[in-house]
């Protein structure tokens, strides 16, 4: 394996090499003198594998011949020894067409130029070409029908050290959040650092150099159908004392389109009662009772009069609050 142009050479140079001879091309001529090819390529063994090196790695070996000569069988032509008769008999015309069969077609290893990209951005990594075996006719057989070793289809490449580089890398994502319609799914990202001892996690603005990858996205794994659909509940209608609160309540299709489809059993209500707690009075601080007594003035009945009134503020203010109260309930039943 060659690196920098075949200046320098690795571990490899040392590895032992040998001649790898593939088969003779067919014959150039069907008959008489002719020529044929081989290839001779020089081979080291690698980490299990088999790599092409330059001549050189084999200088010290003597190198097999590439072209030889060939003879199929020799040329036959036809010759006429006679004159022509005077009336021709065709049943002795020879044939000028005639059956023959010079056995299977060549078959040879054809291969692409190596890729240009390593499987790896950093440190050892692998490249690869394609190998097909082809005959003559360009038609395509097995790969074990050339007979001889295959060539190989990938080879090492180093695209350099591992040092300090820098990457997005993503997780799995998600289940989707929803079961039918509109959803969406998350999946973790993080910025690593690469190294020859291996990664680690990095806040990420050491990867704001490249574009990240998408954290969430929207996903669908079946529609929905109609379902229902509502809004906020409105303010209650009091504050004390029992009021109601109203909202919107609508059957929507996929499409967000008035749909009849939804089950009725299955609608949201759309009122519902709201702040049953009693009311407190407002009483003005000023509103105090003067006595210590002023329970009797209530239980005399005697808060009608302003004297007792405003003696007793306090008692009388809650006294007032109870009853009507009390008038609302008999109301509220009444309706």
């Amino acid at each position: 394996m060659l690196f920098n142009n075949g200046s320098t050479c690795l571990l490899v140079c040392f590895l032992p090499s040998s001649w790898d001879i593939g088969e003779w091309s067919e014959c150039s001529t069907t008959c008489g003198l002719g020529m044929q090819h081989r290839q001779v390529l020089c081979r080291q063994n690698y980490a299990n594998r088999t790599l092409n090196v330059h001549t050189s790695r084999c200088e010290h070996l003597e190198r097999p011949e590439i072209t030889s000569s060939c003879q199929l069988k020799i040329c036959s032509e036809w010759q006429v020894r006679s004159e022509w008769s005077a009336e021709c008999n065709m049943n002795l015309r020879p044939f000028d067409v005639e059956n023959c069969d010079m056995g299977s077609c060549a078959k040879s290893w054809f291969y692409t130029e190596w890729g240009n990209r390593c499987s790896a951005e950093c440190g050892m990594g692998l490249r690869t070409r394609g190998v097909l075996c082809l005959t003559n006719h360009v038609s395509g057989l097995p790969l074990e029908g050339c007979g001889s070793e295959r060539p190989q289809n990938s080879q090492v490449c180093n695209s350099g050290a591992c040092e300090n580089r820098i990457e997005w890398f993503t997780g799995p994502w998600s289940q989707c959040s929803a079961e039918c319609g509109a959803g969406s799914h998350q999946r973790a990202v993080v910025c690593l650092m690469k190294s020859e001892e291996g990664h680690s996690v990095v806040p990420p603005y050491e990867c704001s150099s490249l574009d990240r990858p998408l954290g969430q996205q929207s996903c669908t794994l079946k529609a929905c159908g109609a379902k229902w659909f509502h809004t906020d509940w409105s303010a209650c209608s009091k504050t004390c004392e029992g009021g109601f609160r109203v909202r919107e309540v609508r059957c929507l299709s996929d499409d967000s389109l008035p749909s009849d489809a939804c089950d009725q059993k299955l609608k949201p209500g759309g009122r519902e009662d709201c702040s049953p707690e009693p009311c407190t009075p407002n009483i003005d601080e000023n509103c105090r009772d003067k006595y210590f007594n002023c329970n009797v003035v209530v239980q005399a009945r005697l808060c009608v009069y302003d004297y007792y009134k405003t003696s007793c503020c306090a008692s009388c203010s809650r006294v007032a609050q109870k009853q009507s109260v009390q008038r609302q309930s008999v109301q509220r039943s009444r309706s």
